[in-house]
């Protein structure tokens, strides 16, 4: 059944189903030519930051401040080469304690202590920790990936992030983690 899925941006109206598949593995395709060039020069040319703004509006310009300001770790497996990515979080409130990983400390709206990551978990290139992502990729199906995931993506491709080789228990146990 054909059914149609309303977004929060206006009444753009996008189909269920099938048709949406179909128009989301388009934007892939695009997506990843566009990475692909960015990749290969590594800079981001006019050409592609057009494109790239089309696709994902206000996250851009988001997932680039992150990447500009270094907030892109690459944590790279010693023996297995298996690669995960802790993107920072784009704001900086509340006071920050280390804990089960990076931590912040936020004020819940009824006075008591919410712990927030300072920094997310994410999978070259299909998931990431973030509420985000849980919210508008998977639960509405509104977009195909977050900010972190993006900036995760561009800083490889531009080769800018922080690298750490660790030992595969180490990474083993980040991702138990989270």
């Amino acid at each position: 059944i054909m059914g149609i899925r309303r977004g929060t941006r206006g009444a753009r109206q996008r189909p269920a189903g099938f048709a949406m598949m179909a128009e989301d593995l388009q934007l892939r395709k695009v997506f990843d030519d566009v990475m692909a060039q960015v990749e290969e020069a590594k800079d981001l040319r006019y050409e592609s930051v057009e494109s790239l703004s089309f696709l994902f509006d206000k996250v851009l310009d988001k997932a680039v401040d992150i990447v500009q300001n270094s907030c892109v770790k690459r944590v790279v497996g010693e023996r297995s080469g298996r690669e995960i990515f802790q993107v920072k979080a784009g704001r900086s409130t509340g006071a920050r304690r280390q804990s089960k990983g990076w931590l912040q400390q936020c004020h819940a709206a009824d006075g008591q202590h919410a712990e927030v990551p300072d920094e997310y978990l994410v999978l070259p290139f299909h998931y990431c920790s973030c509420h985000a992502f849980q919210f508008e990729v998977i639960n509405r199906g509104e977009a195909f990936l977050c900010k972190h995931i993006l900036a995760a993506r561009l800083a490889r491709a531009l080769g800018m992030t922080m690298t750490y080789v660790v030992k595969d228990e180490l990474l083993a146990q980040v991702l138990l983690a989270y």
